[in-house]
């Protein structure tokens, strides 16, 4: 079981931990607080997208922290045809490629199941958050920006 308020507290030190060391891939961080800080960010996805299971279309946000980019803005769709976990999987090959340039996965947020509509958003959200102040972005992974500042623009799109 997750205990929040450990996990979260976990997740500030990873973040501060990052930030302080811009350039250093490996900054003085636990490694139990990464994976603390992980698990967080998978059980804000549970919370905001329950259930990542259900049949739709869904905007998700993924904040990573390291030397590569540290967020990644899209969209994912699962069929009533589909696996139940394929929305599960497809968010984890995005992580995984992350972490190939040593960034982790701290903040997450997926949007409900939506029947219409979802491409028109992404291509908002990916343009709202693509002008914020400092954001350079490469497709719909982007450096500099600021996960709550990028969740505000991306639901604001809508």
């Amino acid at each position: 079981m997750l205990n929040e308020i450990d996990a979260q507290t976990a997740r500030r030190r990873v973040t501060d931990a990052y930030a302080d060391h811009k350039w250093s891939s490996h900054p003085a961080v636990e490694l139990k607080d990464v994976e603390l800080a992980t698990r967080l960010a998978w059980a804000d996805l549970e919370r905001a997208g329950a259930p990542l299971h259900a049949p739709g279309q869904r905007l998700y946000l993924l904040g990573f922290v390291g030397p590569g980019p540290g967020l990644k803005l899209g969209r994912v769709t699962r069929k009533a045809s589909s696996r139940e976990d394929s929305v599960k999987s497809y968010l984890q090959k995005h992580e995984r490629t992350a972490l190939t340039f040593r960034c982790p996965l701290v903040r997450a947020w997926i949007s409900r199941p939506v029947n219409a509509g979802v491409p028109d958003w992404e291509t908002k959200a990916l343009n709202a958050v693509g002008a914020l102040e400092g954001a350079v972005r490469y497709g719909e992974w982007f450096y500099s920006v600021d996960f709550d500042a990028a969740l505000e623009a991306a639901q604001a799109a809508r």
